[in-house]
């Protein structure tokens, strides 16, 4: 069996950014699908997937590695997101095909090591009870047994003003939820100082979060170290960190308590193994980043499926409208868990028609309008 065509798909359906894929065809009328990581600028990915996908064609589809090394090794110079994004997608394609090819889902590969994957969702508001009206009817809905939260004022000067809004946040989830439902919270990366990050994880050792997510930035993977000494609450980060060589020193650092790799950046399905035979000497855990399509919903589930230390996936409910519309089929959340299909590979392929009918965007995250776009002297912002 042969590769024949690399195709890339683009959309915009429900959230502010497209969603972006990969279909990777057969001489055997096998093909698999992968989806992209919306870096920043789409029509750059999926360039890059057309420029390396000439390394591809030709070759067997079952060399997952070996092809991965290919795209990797004759990039000449390391790779960065962009790359690293495309080699991910082609990567999960390639495990799709797998799956077919075996008559097994993906996961079923590997052996499972669970029955099946907890999740936890979203809630937004800008204080406890608007975030309290947010989250109750999804955790009565599908079960969840977590959720995180944000606060946006975090990273913003008066640091004082934020730090009394995340008080009184997980003190009035605290007080209507109990003790029993695990709450995190995202950070988003606004804070670049670390003796900032840690006053903020310390205001909540009383109220035991679930994690804390990206505190600070995970460019100066050193600062995560300063920043942890003195720290009482569960660190959390990786969503933007891909590469080998930066996992394996942000692990030896014993700084991060939950690792959050995204599998359609940190070299697919291949990569992400590697990432938690790494983690899992050290007794870390992985919880997937996973905020984007039904696609990638799946692909994390099934790798959750058969990888041992992973804790609860990020999710949101993704079983109703466009984003159930993308694809033939569809994982529904169930008392807070999620159970794979028993379909070949990934169990569901894209819905061309829908793909064709709801063109991309152009999208940008930073709204230069904002004030969020801003510091309060003027200077640019992390948003």
């Amino acid at each position: 069996m042969k590769i024949t065509k690399v195709t890339t798909y683009s959309t915009h359906t429900t959230q502010f950014r497209n969603f972006n894929f990969v279909r990777v065809d057969t001489d055997e009328g096998i093909h698999g699908i992968g989806e992209l990581f919306c870096v920043g600028a789409d029509v750059a990915v999926q360039e890059m997937v057309k420029y390396v996908s000439e390394w591809v064609v030709g070759m067997d589809p079952l060399d997952r590695e070996r092809i991965q090394k290919r795209i990797f090794n004759y990039s000449r110079f390391p790779g960065g997101s962009v790359l690293y994004t495309a080699a991910s997608a082609i990567d999960l394609a390639l495990w799709d095909i797998a799956g077919k090819v075996a008559n097994l889902p993906v996961y079923k590969l590997l052996g499972a090591v669970r029955d099946k994957v907890p999740v936890y969702c979203h809630a937004r508001g800008k204080n406890s009870k608007e975030t309290l009206e947010n989250v109750m009817p999804k955790l009565e809905k599908y079960g969840y047994k977590a959720f995180k939260v944000g606060v946006r004022s975090l990273g913003y000067h008066p640091y004082g003003k934020a730090e009394k809004e995340l008080d009184e946040m997980f003190d009035g989830l605290r007080t209507a939820l109990g003790d029993d439902m695990e709450i995190g919270i995202d950070m988003q990366s606004k804070i670049y100082e670390p003796f900032e990050g840690r006053r903020v994880c310390n205001l909540l050792e009383p109220y035991r979060p679930f994690f804390v997510e990206e505190p600070i930035r995970s460019d100066n993977l050193e600062n995560w170290a300063e920043m942890a000494e003195g720290v009482n609450v569960p660190l959390a980060t990786g969503e933007e960190i891909f590469d080998p060589w930066s996992w394996e020193k942000l692990i030896s650092l014993h700084a991060v308590d939950i690792l959050q790799p995204d599998i359609l950046l940190a070299g697919g399905f291949t990569g992400m193994r590697k990432i938690a035979a790494m983690a899992e000497p050290s007794f870390r855990k992985l919880s997937p980043h996973n905020p984007l399509s039904t696609l990638a919903n799946c692909i994390n589930v099934h790798f959750c499926m058969c990888t041992y230390n992973v804790t609860f996936l990020e999710n949101e409910p993704r079983e109703e409208g466009m984003d159930a519309d993308l694809v033939t089929d569809v994982l529904k959340v169930k008392d807070g868990f999620i159970t794979p299909n028993d379909k070949p590979g990934w169990g569901m392929d894209l819905n061309y028609e829908f793909l064709e009918a709801h063109p991309p965007i152009v999208w940008s995250r930073v709204n230069l309008s904002s004030p969020n776009a801003y510091d309060m002297d003027g200077a640019p912002h992390i948003m």
